[in-house]
């Protein structure tokens, strides 16, 4: 969205192009990856890596042929930074980010269920198709929105669960809201790191790969079942 707003369409804004295709490639990567009128977590993964992959194609065609003055445009929003946001876009995209992320809070603990199983969660009277649906959903939408303002940003939503499930423990009555917390956090300290390290502003996606690579090295190492929640 970003790169054809920037390389082709710049009377539309980035924010909304990049949500609007956030969005669509959420409900593909859902479409496809629905068997039998069932969506299983292995189809789901795969269909998730067959769109990124389309979409990632999309944008080097569009690197390719775009102006090389607006070339720099789009890859410095592909890597991920804040240094284009103003309060009065924070506020827009907060309540948005809120919006999405409230349904997630206060669903939280039918995770716990979820994760037990789907057959041991319908005996404990939770609606599995209905609440993924709404989990994917809600969880997309201020995901779409927290991208269309930042561009992208990798590794937070890996690491941070990861690292808040060590300390914590698997339960998502906690896991869920200190997620939210420290992955917020971490983006301060990124985002500070980014911008104390030289006279310009080194965009935060570079930090948080910097950051999260050895983070998941150190995880692939120890190799305990602890750590990925198992």
């Amino acid at each position: 969205g970003c790169a054809l707003s920037v390389g082709f369409f710049p009377q539309l804004p980035i924010q909304i192009t990049a949500f609007v295709f956030g969005i669509l490639a959420v409900i593909l990567t859902y479409t496809i990856g629905r068997t039998q009128g069932e969506v299983s977590r292995l189809p789901l993964i795969l269909s998730g890596v067959i769109i990124s992959a389309f979409f990632s194609a999309m944008v080097s065609i569009v690197k390719f042929l775009v102006d090389p003055h607006k070339l720099q445009s789009i890859v410095f929003w592909l890597m991920g930074s804040f240094s284009l946001s103003d309060w009065k876009l924070v506020k827009i995209a907060g309540a948005g980010i809120t919006a999405g992320l409230l349904p997630v809070l206060l669903m939280r603990w039918r995770l716990n269920a979820m994760s037990m199983g789907e057959n041991e969660a319908k005996t404990l009277g939770v609606n599995v198709k209905r609440e993924r649906i709404i989990f994917i959903a809600a969880s997309s939408f201020a995901v779409s929105i927290a991208v269309s303002v930042s561009g992208i940003i990798g590794w937070v939503g890996l690491m941070v669960p990861h690292l808040v499930r060590m300390m914590t423990g698997p339960d998502h009555k906690s896991l869920v809201p200190l997620s939210m917390a420290g992955g917020a956090a971490f983006m301060i300290f990124a985002d500070t790191i980014a911008r104390s390290l030289t006279d310009f502003d080194i965009p935060v996606g570079i930090i948080t790969a910097i950051t999260g690579a050895p983070f998941f090295i150190y995880l692939l190492k120890k190799g305990g079942k602890e750590s990925w929640g198992k």
